[in-house]
């Protein structure tokens, strides 16, 4: 400014090489104003030169739409553009990053000759892959004259930015072929392609070519390798290459440490930190703070604690960001004291201390906690944001409570972002308020975060937990991208609601559309399975499992101990027990409560005793398990023994659910009076289940007029299933009582009663059939019933087989109704497995409801006529026929 005075005190005002270089000099300096000034002054003698520095000026600062329309005018004054002035402004093109404005500029280029400039050409289609414009930027590419290195790596670059990995070698194959050698940023540009697990094998190929190309050893390349791999999360290969790499400074010190970190190795981690020290190579805070972090994911006190011990030992714990890792990492271990220590010394707490803090107490659901520390963040002038109202909203467990968080943060000013409404959407799910879910997701729709991949999967999650299913999957068929979350949440719903061959078609959907399963499909789809017995499919998913090295993991293995158990295969499931790594309280549930349906309660006994030598603790699930074993066995006495050990010596309190057991176990045996007076004692208002359970005793009793108490408690409970129903109609039938039949058939049609309709399936040759009663739509429907009347026939003639035709109540002659109980779904499966699947084979068949006494009483005979085992799982136990007898020895 002060030669610009002087300039003006000499008269040289009106030189235009000395305007033109005070315009550089105010545009280099940001000094746009003064430079525009200027360049009004010179507007008799502005030439190329002073345009072209103005709009550098201004593209250089960011204002592109200005050094556009600059562009534009310096036309409509006949000065023509150079090479300079056109480089400027495709560069103001790429950061308005609208299309339609370079391609002004791209045919000016074309019209003026400068097509074949090589420079022009390079920020040319630079600009296009700012535009996302990548088709017309290899166009360019392709028709250049002359390409460089620099032209490729633009391309290359474009491509690597947005993971396309298969497109980045290609085009890097295509610069081979043309001769050019790959510069260091190549290669750098080259591996930030490759940035997940997915890409792995690409990564490989491409640091074969850097090897090739003798680039491997260069630092910067190195280096960058060395993180590609640790951002695929192969640290061997990190390591190794880290190893050779003949230098090590700070930044690839701190991406290794991290790596380690982020797969759960904080002790080799720390090996590194030591190393490191070896080299004299000074750590900063931000190694320490990935330490601490690494300590808090692999849930390794210990480690962190070292960690902290060493900071102290050097003097830097006083930094901010260690100081909330700290905080965060024994908050998460529940260690609070030790954590606001460090809160309550620190003189520069900022918010992420107080959200922390706040979050932590909320996640162990010390409510008064967080609300204190809550309350006592703004009066130390902090104010909530997206971050504190979540963790409050998430933690409360009260549904209208958490609704009242969500509005009173709006209140205060703080929108709510895509996790508020997950928040909220998922304590719809859990309190099953579809109504209130419907309202939160219109609410989200104004906010346009309806649209965001994570409010979506909880949406279809809310759904479909609201038995929604059509509108859940409405949602999902309409999305543009599915992730694997968004996968699972569906299945599970499928799962949930008893459809387990819509699950299935979606697994092998979803695999089919490139999404690799995860843990929780596998959980997810094994429970499918599971619920069908679909013994062959859960096999080959057990398979996969295992490709995926997944089957030791103590949730998948809990699920695979599920499946084999609800398979009936029992014996294998006590074998894969003992394989497993890791055996908590799922793992002994699971296999006590398949112990249990397999009527096998020495072996559920002795799964228990195994399980408390383990020192595991048993929960109410366990008893719950244990208890129902013993009513399958009707042993009355341990069931009671259990009962009075589960809260005495193990502190478990029984719930209602463990009483009701109690009463089926009562009815069982006869004790009708004993099982009464214990459901009316019991202090829970409403106990359908066991009323339900003592209405089907006092069938096999035959005690009239308790089952019309029992009705009578269910009517009051506005029990609506027609199992009721059945069972009282049933009870007077065989008592001879006619006219009462009618009397509750009339008031079943007058209820309304809902009845869930039969079905059965079967899997053969790795296809699954599913039966419901009468069925006629099977491809081999003639020839099933055709060996169902050969098989009534014979059990009727040579096995002594005597139907329970007192099973229908409508008005059909005795041979009616016998053709009536042959219809039924499972003898269905039954003989579809009996022509389809080899002599000798295990017949396998699954249905919804419970099995009905005549179904019982055929496959026992048929079990012998057709010298087959036969498996049939149903809801309440897994009934395996042998040799004329089933597991269940009669007692359900």
């Amino acid at each position: 400014m002060h030669i610009h005075s002087c300039i003006l005190k000499y008269g040289l005002d009106s030189d235009i090489y000395l305007g033109n270089a005070l315009v550089r000099l105010y545009s280099n300096a940001g000094v746009l104003e003064a430079a525009y000034i200027l360049f009004k002054k010179f507007t008799d003698i502005r030439d190329v030169v002073t345009w072209s520095t103005l709009i550098q000026g201004y593209m250089e600062y960011g204002f592109s739409f200005e050094a556009y329309a600059l562009f534009d005018q310096m036309q409509q004054e006949g000065i023509h553009p150079n090479e300079f002035t056109l480089v400027s402004t495709l560069k103001a093109c790429s950061g308005i990053g609208e299309i339609e404005y370079g391609w002004n500029v791209h045919s000016f280029i074309i019209q003026h000759g400068f097509e074949h400039n090589l420079f022009i050409e390079n920020t040319l289609m630079d600009m296009y892959v700012k535009c996302n414009n990548l088709e017309t930027a290899l166009i360019v590419l392709n028709k250049l004259s002359k390409q460089d290195v620099l032209a490729w790596s633009i391309i290359l670059g474009a491509y690597a930015k947005n993971q396309m990995f298969e497109e980045t070698l290609d085009v890097f194959c295509g610069m081979q072929q043309n001769g050019l050698k790959p510069d260091p940023v190549t290669c750098i540009l080259l591996t930030k392609a490759c940035q997940n697990s997915e890409s792995l094998a690409y990564g490989r190929q491409i640091h074969s070519l850097i090897i090739e190309n003798g680039q491997e050893l260069q630092y910067d390349v190195g280096s960058s390798v060395v993180e590609m791999y640790v951002r695929c999360n192969s640290l061997e290969d990190a390591q190794a290459l880290f190893e050779r790499l003949p230098k090590h400074e700070l930044p690839i010190w701190n991406v290794i440490i991290w790596g380690y970190c982020q797969v759960g190795n904080p002790g080799k981690a720390y090996q590194m930190l030591n190393a490191m020290e070896h080299e004299h190579v000074l750590p900063n805070s931000e190694i320490f703070e990935r330490l601490i972090r690494g300590s808090l994911m692999s849930g390794e006190l210990d480690k962190g604690k070292e960690i902290h011990s060493y900071l102290v030992k050097l003097g830097i714990d006083s930094s901010n960001s260690i100081q909330n890792a700290l905080i965060d990492m024994y908050t998460e271990f529940g260690f609070f004291d030790d954590a606001l220590q460090f809160f309550n010394n620190s003189s520069e707490l900022d918010i992420v201390a107080w959200n922390i803090v706040i979050s932590r107490y909320s996640q162990f659901s010390l409510n008064k906690e967080a609300a204190f520390f809550f309350e006592k963040m703004q009066k130390a002038g902090f104010y909530p944001n997206q971050i504190t109202w979540n963790a409050l909203i998430s933690a409360e467990v009260c549904l209208e409570n958490a609704i009242d968080l969500f509005w009173q943060m709006q209140v205060e000013g703080v929108a709510p972002n895509d996790t508020s409404f997950v928040c909220i959407l998922q304590k719809c799910s859990i309190y099953g308020q579809l109504n209130q879910g419907m309202e939160f997701h219109s609410y989200a729709a104004k906010f346009g975060l309806d649209a965001c991949m994570i409010i979506e999967n909880m949406l279809i999650d809310m759904y479909a937990k609201n038995n929604s299913l059509e509108t859940a999957r409405f949602i999902f068929d309409k999305l543009k991208k599915w992730d694997v979350v968004t996968w699972n949440v569906m299945i599970a719903g499928y799962t949930m609601h008893g459809h387990a061959l819509e699950a299935l078609k979606l697994f092998y959907r979803m695999q089919q559309n490139n999404i690799n399963p995860n843990k929780s499909s596998f959980v997810a789809v094994l429970q499918a399975c599971a619920s069908i017995a679909l013994l062959e499919h859960g096999k080959q998913i057990h398979y996969l499992i295992t490709s995926k090295g997944f089957e030791l993991d103590l949730h998948v293995g809990n699920a695979l101990l599920d499946f084999y158990a609800k398979c009936g295969l029992i014996q294998d499931v006590h074998v894969f027990l003992n394989r497993l790594p890791e055996r908590d309280g799922v793992a002994w549930s699971t296999i006590i409560s398949g112990c249990s349906k397999c009527c096998n309660y020495p072996l559920a006994s002795q799964c228990f005793r195994d399980m408390l030598s383990e020192n595991i603790k048993p929960n109410a699930s366990i008893f719950l398990a244990l208890l129902s074993a013993c009513s399958h066995a009707h042993r009355l006495d341990e069931a009671c023994f259990y009962l009075r050990i589960m809260s005495l010596q193990h502190g478990v309190t029984p719930t209602l659910e463990h009483f009701m057991i109690l009463v089926e176990l009562f009815g069982k045996v006869g004790l009708l009076k004993e099982a009464e007076e214990l459901l009316e004692t019991l202090p829970w208002s409403s106990k359908p289940v066991g009323w339900m359970s003592l209405l089907g005793s006092c069938k096999k009793h035959r005690s009239v007029e308790l089952a019309r108490r029992c009705f009578a408690n269910l009517m009051e409970m506005r029990e609506k299933s027609s199992s009721s129903y059945v069972l009282l109609s049933n009870i007077f039938e065989e008592a001879g009582m006619e006219n009462a039949v009618e009397d509750v058939v009339r008031s079943r049609k007058h209820a309304d009663a809902w009845k869930q309709p039969a079905k059965s399936y079967i899997e053969v040759d790795n296809q699954i059939h599913e039966f419901i009663v009468g069925d006629t739509s099977h491809p081999k429907c003639e020839e099933i019933y055709s060996k169902l009347r050969t098989l009534h026939s014979e059990l009727k003639n040579e096995e002594g087989y005597e139907p329970h035709v007192g099973l229908i109540h409508k008005g059909l002659s005795i041979k009616e109704k016998e053709m009536n109980l042959w219809a039924h779904s499972e003898k269905l499966a039954v003989a579809f497995g009996l022509l389809c699947m080899p002599e000798g084979t295990t017949i396998r068949v699954a249905k919804n409801l419970r099995v009905c006494a005549d179904c019982h009483d055929v496959a026992k005979l048929i079990s012998i006529r057709e010298r087959r085992d036969i498996v049939i799982k149903d809801t309440y136990c897994i009934h395996h026929f042998k040799d004329g007898s089933c597991c269940c020895e009669n007692f359900n």
